[in-house]
């Protein structure tokens, strides 16, 4: 830690390291696939905030069915900071794309999917959304799993 604090990094202990990561995913699943779909920086999506609202309402509904309502708490606010601390960003999902590598949608919104069928949670936003994206992968010759 002495080296995070030399470095001037922030961090923060946890002991719901389970919490942080759904979190994690569900910034992810909001923000990634969405700057592929779109072309675009992060700061970009703001163009799209109705979608991005309705991600974030099925995201949060997810984590409170898979018993992290922690990690739901604030979801979208989250979401929007992160997009505007990152505006001129590429995603790592778009570079990727860019670049012609695979992408982690299988360990994002196809995780997040699979969660979602296991809780018999209805979410047709998010899987619309990794049904849209594996078939713009597939446009573009990458793996789409």
């Amino acid at each position: 830690l002495a080296e995070l604090d030399a470095a001037g990094i922030p961090y923060t202990w946890t002991d719901d390291i389970m919490s942080k990561l759904w979190r994690k995913l569900a910034i992810n699943c909001a923000i990634n696939p969405l700057s592929v779909l779109h072309d675009c920086r992060n700061g970009e999506l703001l163009a799209h905030r109705a979608q991005l609202h309705d991600l974030c309402n099925e995201l949060g509904g997810l984590l409170r069915a898979c018993n992290q309502g922690d990690a739901a708490d604030g979801l979208e606010d989250e979401v929007l900071r992160v997009i505007a601390a990152t505006a001129d960003n590429y995603s790592s999902m778009h570079q990727d794309v860019r670049s012609g590598r695979r992408t982690e949608v299988g360990f994002l919104l196809g995780q997040a999917c699979r969660a979602a069928h296991q809780q018999d949670l209805a979410t047709p936003e998010l899987c619309g959304l990794l049904e849209r994206l594996q078939a713009f992968l597939r446009r573009h010759g990458l793996p789409a799993d």
